[in-house]
C-alpha cells in the first residue's frame, strides 16, 4: 500500500510532522496549565473578585469549545489543510491569551476562555490521525502514544509550576512568558505540511465530486458525512443494546469525571486563599501530590493485570473519599499534606483499574464506537462539574466543592459493587 505526503514540500529533515506535533502539543499544554490551573482561578478571584461561578463557567466553556469541535476541525484539517488549520486555531489561542491579559471583566473573559477551547481543538484529532498513519509506515504505535502522553503530562505540570514561579504581585511576567510560548508554537505550526499525510488508495483518492463547482463540492461533502454520521450513531445504539451493559455504567463513568471536574475551577483558590499556601508550596504540592499519583499508576497498572479491578477501585474510592474530606474538614498544614498524599495514592489506584474495568465490558469489535460513547459521557462529566464547583463554593462556602466531590466518589463506591460483579459474570461467559 503505497503511501505519501501531500503538500508542497515535506517537513524539514530536523523537524518531522510527529516531532513538530509532539512540540505543539507540549506547549500548548503547557499554556493552558498555566490558564487554567495557576493564573486564572486566583487571577479572576482575587484581582478581578469574581464569584467562583463566573470561573467555573468559563473553564465549561473552553472544555465545550475543545471537545465539540474536534470532529469539525479535524475534518478542516484533513480537507482544507493540515497546516492553515492547526495555525488558524493557534491565532485563536493567541486571541484568547491577550483577552485573558488585559481584560478585567467576567465577560470577556469567559470568551477568552471559549477562544482558547476552540484554537486547540485541532490538534488533538490530528495527533490521533497523525500516529495512525505513520504506525502504518513504520509501527511503534505504543511508543508514539506514549511520547505523546508524557508530553501532555510534561506541558499540564511545567506550566502550573513555572508560572508560580515568576507571579508575584503582577501577572504581567507571567503572561509575557506565555505569549513568548505561543510564538514557539506558530513557528512549529508554521513549519507542519500544507496537507496531512494519507493514504493513496482508491477509496480516498476518487473525488466522485471533483467535477462540480466548489460551493456544491461543499455540499456533496457535507451531506455525505452527515449521512455518515447518523448511520455510525444508529449503530452504535443498536451495540450498545446488543451489549446489554448494566444501567450503572451510565452515571459512573459520568460521576467519575463529575468529582474531579468539581475541584478544577476552585482548587488552587482554595489552596492559595483558605489554606494560605504560597506559590512555592502550592509547587511543592503539585509536585508530591503528582508525583504520587503518577508513579503509584506504574506498579497499580501491573497489579491491576495480575489481581483484577475489583479491590483496587474499592480500596481507591475509599482513599480518595477519606482525602476530600478530610481536605474539607482542616486546616492543619501536616493533616492537609497526609491527605494529599493520600488522594495521590487513591488515583493511583483508581485510574489504571477503572481504564482496565471499562475495556473489560467492550467486546473488540464494537470498541472503537462503543469508547466514543464513553468519552462522550466522562466529557459531559468534565463540562458539568467545574458549573457544580463554583455554584457549591458561591453558595454553601470554599469547603463545599471538596464535600460534593466526596459524595460523589462515594456514590462510585456504592455502585461499583454490581458493575464489578457484572464484569466478572461477563467474563466468565466470554
Amino acid at each position: 500500500m503505497n503511501k505519501r505526503l501531500i503538500g508542497s514540500k515535506p517537513t524539514s529533515r530536523l523537524f518531522s510532522v510527529f516531532t513538530c506535533l509532539w512540540i505543539i502539543v507540549f506547549l500548548t499544554e503547557f499554556v493552558k496549565g498555566a490558564l487554567l490551573v495557576t493564573v486564572l482561578p486566583v487571577y479572576m478571584n482575587d484581582t478581578l473578585g469574581l464569584p467562583a461561578l463566573t470561573i467555573s463557567l468559563a473553564f465549561s466553556l473552553q472544555y465545550i469549545g475543545d471537545n465539540l469541535l474536534r470532529s469539525p476541525t479535524g475534518w478542516l484539517a484533513e480537507h482544507v489543510g493540515l497546516r492553515w488549520t492547526i495555525v488558524g486555531g493557534l491565532l485563536l489561542s493567541w486571541a484568547a491569551v491577550g483577552v485573558i491579559a488585559f481584560s478585567m471583566t467576567g465577560v470577556s473573559l469567559i470568551a477568552a476562555c471559549t477562544l482558547l477551547g476552540i484554537g486547540t481543538a485541532p490538534i488533538w484529532p490530528v495527533v490521533m490521525s497523525t500516529i495512525s498513519i505513520e504506525a502504518e509506515l513504520n509501527g511503534g504505535t505504543g511508543a508514539k502514544m506514549g511520547s505523546i502522553q508524557i508530553a501532555t503530562l510534561a506541558g499540564t505540570g511545567a506550566g502550573p509550576l513555572i508560572s508560580n514561579l515568576l507571579v508575584g504581585n503582577s501577572y504581567q511576567i507571567v503572561f509575557w512568558v506565555l505569549f513568548s510560548v505561543m510564538a514557539l508554537v506558530t513557528a512549529a505550526a508554521l513549519l507542519l505540511p500544507l496537507r496531512m499525510m494519507t493514504t493513496l488508495t482508491p477509496k480516498v483518492v476518487r473525488r466522485s465530486h471533483s467535477g462540480f463547482p466548489f460551493p456544491k463540492r461543499i455540499r456533496r461533502v457535507v451531506k455525505r458525512h452527515t449521512v455518515r454520521s447518523v448511520y455510525s450513531v444508529r449503530k452504535v445504539f443498536r451495540a450498545l443494546q446488543a451489549l446489554k451493559l448494566t444501567p450503572l455504567l451510565y452515571p459512573a463513568m459520568f460521576l467519575q469525571s463529575f468529582a474531579i471536574g468539581i475541584l478544577t475551577p476552585v482548587i488552587s483558590v482554595y489552596i492559595r486563599n483558605e489554606l494560605g499556601m504560597s506559590p512555592g508550596q502550592f509547587n511543592m504540592l503539585l509536585i508530591i501530590g503528582g508525583g504520587v499519583a503518577v508513579v503509584g499508576m506504574i506498579p497499580a497498572g501491573r497489579l491491576v493485570d495480575k489481581f483484577g479491578t475489583r479491590w483496587f477501585l474499592h480500596i481507591g474510592f475509599l482513599l480518595a473519599v477519606i482525602a476530600l474530606c478530610g481536605l474539607a474538614s482542616t486546616h492543619e498544614m501536616t493533616f492537609v499534606w497526609c491527605f494529599i498524599l493520600t488522594a495521590g495514592v487513591g488515583f493511583a489506584m483508581i485510574l489504571p483499574a477503572w481504564n482496565t474495568l471499562l475495556a473489560e465490558l467492550v467486546p473488540e469489535k464494537e470498541r472503537g464506537a462503543i469508547w466514543g460513547v464513553f468519552l462522550t459521557l466522562q466529557g459531559v462529566g468534565t463540562v458539568v462539574g467545574p458549573l457544580a464547583g463554583g455554584w457549591t463554593w458561591d453558595t454553601f462556602g470554599p469547603q463545599a466543592p471538596f464535600w460534593a466531590s466526596a459524595i460523589s466518589m462515594a456514590l462510585l463506591l456504592i455502585i461499583h459493587a454490581p458493575m464489578a460483579w457484572s464484569s466478572r459474570r461477563r467474563a466468565r461467559a466470554v
